[in-house]
């Protein structure tokens, strides 16, 4: 009789322990995949902003393009040759 109450307490024992080892793993698999997932969420956040980011710049430059390409039209550029005479006769105090 005796016998067979230990027998009775050690695989009482084993069945609480194996769950309790079960749920331990099922927490830290659980703690991993969210881990995992806030990870991936943030490089996905992190590339968002990227390209955002490279958007912007992009949209910067194009708006700087267009404003010069507009102040071409508006006002083209001299000649070299003239930038150069106009700076000789603006310096020996000839100017208007």
């Amino acid at each position: 009789m005796r016998f067979k109450l230990m027998v009775s307490m050690a695989v009482a024992a084993a069945m609480l322990l194996s769950v309790s080892f079960s749920s331990v793993a099922s927490a830290q698999d659980r703690d991993r995949d969210r881990d995992q997932l806030k990870t991936q969420q943030q490089l996905q956040d992190k590339d968002k902003l990227q390209t955002k980011d490279q958007l912007k710049e992009q949209e910067r430059t194009r708006e700087r393009e267009q404003t010069r390409e507009q102040t071409r039209t508006e006002r083209p550029e001299r000649p070299q040759h003239e930038k150069a005479e106009r700076a000789e006769r603006g310096g020996m105090g000839g100017g208007r």
